[in-house]
């Protein structure tokens, strides 16, 4: 792998050093090269991080690195952009299952910073496991604003945090109902046929009997993403364990789904999984939660 980057490094060093272009044929934009080998190196990027903790951006390929950010450069190309945790979730139904690398004790970081948490570390080079989604590091505020992270937010594709909020609850109030129905889906049946696709489960039904208080969950997190700076509060301790847990199951299914570019940018869905996540929080643990509220009150 990191031969053959070498070569590709090399290739583009051939080009830029020609005329200046950071293309492969020396072109002002991209060719059909350019095109076809940006889908796959995408989605190599997320998968290289994620499974095995390897960074490809910033390695001292730097034809590589002008090539990429060259890409990033164009607002065409930012459009159709995924997030590394759309695309190591959509890959595997594609090419196979990744296994991670157990003897590198950097994947268990970069699984926990890019899938959110949602899913377990993988133990002994397995495949990971979907039975636990605690989404331990989509937190508020987002830490993807760091330039040093597994997945920075890069100058291109950064806009104000105000505006990646707002962005969020456009995407969610423009299909409200159906996000909430779909939410429900976490307690209704599972529906058949089944995909390989851990996150794919098109003939899923919504329990409706859940609608009226997924709702009420998912306009705190719109109201909250709206404000800024403040968020959702709730008692949850007189809530039933059993009612508390299929709330949060309801709340996750959408936190595990939103897709870049799909539903919305890459920093609108952090923001957007990071309020999600953190009604999780208080529904999975109210005592914490309080816990946390007192001493915010006491400073």
């Amino acid at each position: 792998y990191e031969t053959l980057l070498d070569r590709v490094d090399q290739e583009l060093g051939k080009s830029w050093a020609a005329s200046q272009s950071p293309f492969f044929l020396g072109t002002e934009t991209p060719t059909l090269i350019d095109l076809q080998f940006i889908s796959h190196i995408e989605r190599m990027e997320a998968s290289v991080i994620y499974w095995k903790g390897v960074k490809m951006r910033g390695q001292g390929r730097e034809n590589l690195d002008r090539w990429l950010a060259a890409f990033d450069e164009r607002e065409s190309y930012r459009a159709t952009k995924s997030d590394f945790f759309t695309h190591v979730m959509d890959i595997p139904p594609q090419y196979g299952y990744a296994y991670a690398d157990g003897s590198n004790p950097r994947v268990r970081d970069s699984v926990d910073f890019i899938g959110g948490g949602s899913y377990n570390y993988p133990k002994d080079g397995a495949r990971p496991s979907t039975t636990d989604m605690k989404a331990a590091s989509w937190t508020l505020p987002i830490p993807n604003y760091d330039q040093d992270s597994w997945e920075p937010i890069r100058p291109p594709f950064h806009v104000p945090e105000e505006a990646a909020r707002h962005e969020a609850v456009y995407e969610l109030t423009r299909n409200y109902d159906d996000v909430v129905k779909f939410a429900c889906r976490a307690t209704g049946d599972e529906g058949r046929p089944q995909y390989s696709a851990p996150l794919a489960d098109p003939f899923a039904l919504a329990n409706p009997a859940d609608r009226e208080d997924v709702d009420l969950l998912f306009r705190m997190a719109a109201t909250s993403l709206l404000r800024g700076g403040t968020l959702p509060q709730f008692d949850a301790s007189q809530i039933p364990r059993e009612r508390r847990e299929a709330l949060a199951r309801c709340v996750k299914y959408v936190r595990d789904r939103v897709g870049v570019p799909r539903d919305m940018s890459f920093p609108a869905a952090q923001h957007f999984r990071g309020h999600l996540n953190h009604l999780v929080g208080i529904l999975a643990d109210p005592a914490a939660q309080e816990a946390a509220r007192e001493r915010e009150a006491l400073g």
